[in-house]
């Protein structure tokens, strides 16, 4: 029996276990960042409704008709209060940084979604990757009134731009 072939043989059953576990270790750092995700959005999920609970404070007109989980119930905007934390805090946030021109937009944007929602009447998603694919078909959607008699195309361009720039934002935490 040659003694070079049994050393070879360890060796390689060596080689095959430590890149083993090498994916292991890559793929337990896959799952550690998705659960990390995950409790980062629990988080920003709180702290969004703090600000939902601030504003509905602030509005008499809210305040005195609902309470604050009637309020969020019959609030229909984009996102809606049930929308994963990240998605509603990178809306605010483009609506905070936004121009003038730009706020007109994202809330010709949200009369859209009202108008899609009812006529698509589907459930809506409850994930990045679902508002992703939300964002596509509104993007879709949009498409219907390029260059639509009576519709100005300064409109369609504004809502264009906003869901583009909306998707680049949660594109960014997928």
């Amino acid at each position: 029996m040659n003694p070079m072939i049994n050393q070879a043989q360890p060796r390689n059953y060596t080689n095959k276990y430590l890149e083993n576990n090498k994916n292991k270790k890559i793929n337990l750092d896959l799952d550690y960042r998705k659960n990390s995700f995950k409790l980062d959005d629990k988080k920003i999920s709180e702290e969004e409704d703090k600000i939902d609970y601030e504003r509905y404070t602030k509005s008499h007109m809210l305040h005195s008709a609902y309470s604050f989980k009637d309020a969020q119930k019959h609030r229909v905007s984009f996102p809606p209060t049930t929308a994963p934390g990240i998605v509603r805090k990178a809306w605010r946030e483009q609506m905070e940084k936004a121009t003038e021109k730009e706020k007109d937009d994202m809330m010709s944007f949200d009369s859209f979604y009202e108008t899609f929602s009812r006529e698509n009447k589907k459930d809506m998603p409850n994930d990045l990757n679902g508002y992703l694919k939300l964002i596509n078909n509104m993007k879709s959607y949009i498409e219907l009134y390029n260059h639509c008699p009576g519709v100005d195309q300064s409109i369609y361009e504004g809502l264009v731009n906003v869901a583009n720039s909306f998707e680049t934002e949660l594109n960014k935490y997928s």
